[in-house]
């Protein structure tokens, strides 16, 4: 009641001041007036400017204790203040400022916490979350763009997950969700693809919408987990792994993946020191024309010679290289072995030697393989550069300029694996090509379903359209052979012919007498 009538503290204590000075006047008036009573004589005998003091006594009191009252007040508001400085210091520290959202201080903080709980009951998933396209809106729409996206989908996990998960933001386009006590992983599969689930619809900005999805990888803390680094490490394998499918998908870390990537790291290790010790070498397989049967190249193919374990296929240690970017010394070492060797080939025969994307972003590359030929001696229409259509992801214009600086010198190009990757017509029209491959997949589905013999068929028209050189790859028996060769097929590769060889076995390929699959 009072606080509601004197809400200031200072006007509380000047109240309080005032009935204490109006308090000592009357004692000293009531003792006065007793005595004046019994003894016929005044006590303190009052003149007016005693009487005058005492009169004014509340207010002297009154204001005394309103400066004290102040002098609180004051104090408290200072306390209050920083208490809220601090309180709002500690909220900026575990919170990010663009989301709302726990921010990695404050995982590590969550995290560390368990840790030192050491609670068997307690075994919480973390799911770290990368989402797609999301360098594309920052690069084409500007960065307001990306942090207006990025505030979306914080808003969005956040409203999904608030009654089974936390949500935090790491930085960039990281997010990781944690789950508490020890959940099932038939929870942690619903919580994935709730997740997932909330990226299914586009998300409104300003001045466009944008459709976005995300890859998670999941893990489970361990008993011997010391720190929030040994979880990320091994989510962030498992988010790559996930991310290696299309879409919106998830993976969780476990045995199998922690093995694959204990190789990877492995061969990781040991790619620089094995260029270095000339522990690759190469193996060609025959390329034939369907009608003549007779070997017109041979395709270069890649091989690691690895002193403890033996013969490492590409499939195994490409994808390394190309992360760690040791695919460009590789690369180059390629190109320049299979031009030496095909040199020594009687002509016309030739070598066709397989090009990733990030060889081309080395601008020096093009003339690499002009010098390589040169120093060779080896005719550059005897050269065939093999690209993925994964390569025009790359730079599309760097990607037109090189090649078609490659063919005006006189490189042929073959667009390999077609058939399985983007395959768009707008490639052989935009890129200057010289030969189709048609991935081996479909060798083995021509004979056994209507419809892949048909998308053979159409391949081979559009190598006709186009008037580029055909080539079937996986041909392994003669069925086959005569399937493409009905269509119109240019050329065939596989196992029919030959498995790769060594390069000491080629001339045989090449001799007149040999220089012909048997009929």
């Amino acid at each position: 009641m009072l606080k509601t009538l004197l809400p200031k503290t200072e006007q509380r204590y000047a109240l309080a001041g005032s009935i204490f000075g109006a308090f000592l006047p009357t004692i000293c008036i009531a003792a006065d007036q007793l005595v004046r009573d019994n003894a016929q004589a005044s006590l303190f005998g009052f003149s007016a400017p005693t009487a005058t003091a005492l009169a004014l006594m509340p207010v002297f009191f009154g204001v005394g204790f309103y400066q004290i009252g102040r002098s609180k007040a004051q104090l408290l508001a200072e306390l209050n203040q920083r208490r809220q400085t601090e309180q709002q210091l500690t909220h900026d520290a575990y919170h990010d400022r663009l989301t709302g959202l726990a921010n990695r201080f404050c995982l590590e903080r969550d995290i560390q916490a368990v840790v030192e709980a050491r609670d068997d009951d307690n075994r919480p998933a973390l799911l770290l979350l990368d989402l797609d396209r999301f360098k594309f809106v920052n690069d084409s729409l500007g960065h307001d763009a990306g942090d207006e996206l990025l505030t979306a989908i914080g808003e969005r996990l956040r409203r999904g997950l608030a009654a089974t998960a936390r949500v935090y933001r790491l930085g960039g386009d990281e997010f990781v969700v944690t789950i508490c006590g020890r959940p099932s992983t038939g929870k942690v599969e619903d919580v994935c693809r709730t997740i997932c689930g909330l990226f299914e619809d586009p998300f409104d900005l300003k001045r466009t919408r944008i459709t976005s999805g995300c890859s998670i990888g999941v893990t489970f803390m361990e008993a011997d987990d010391i720190s929030m680094s040994e979880l990320l490490k091994r989510a962030d394998v498992a988010l790559y792994e996930a991310k290696e499918t299309p879409g919106s998908g998830f993976r969780f870390f476990d045995a199998a993946l922690a093995a694959d990537v204990k190789e990877r790291t492995a061969i990781e290790h040991d790619l620089a020191r094995a260029i270095k010790a000339d522990e690759f070498f190469l193996e060609y397989q025959p390329i034939v024309g369907v009608e003549s049967r007779t070997v017109r190249s041979f395709e270069a193919l890649l091989r690691w010679r690895h002193p403890e374990k033996g013969r490492i296929m590409p499939d195994l240690f490409i994808p390394v290289a190309e992360k760690t970017g040791l695919i460009l010394p590789l690369g180059k070492w390629v190109v320049r072995a299979a031009c030496l060797e095909a040199a020594k080939w009687p002509g016309p025969a030739g070598v066709a030697v397989n090009v990733v994307g990030d060889q081309f972003k080395d601008r020096d590359f093009v003339d690499y393989v002009k010098q390589c030929l040169a120093e060779a001696g080896l005719a550059p229409g005897r050269l065939t550069i093999e690209v993925t259509e994964s390569v025009f992801s790359v730079d599309e214009t760097v990607i037109r300029e090189s090649l078609g600086d490659l063919r005006s010198h006189g490189v042929r190009v073959a667009l390999d694996d077609f058939g399985i990757g983007f395959s768009s017509i707008n490639n052989l029209r935009a890129f200057p090509i010289d030969q189709l491959k048609i991935d081996r997949s479909f060798a083995r589905a021509m004979m056994e379903s209507q419809r892949d013999a048909d998308l053979v068929d159409i391949i081979l028209k559009l190598g006709q359209t186009f008037q580029v050189t055909t080539t079937v790859e996986g041909i392994e028996c003669e069925s086959q052979l005569d399937f493409i060769r009905r269509r119109g097929a240019s050329e065939a590769q596989g196992y029919l012919i030959s498995a790769p060889v060594a390069a000491s076995e080629v001339g045989r390929f090449l001799s007149p007498e040999e220089n012909r699959l048997s009929a």
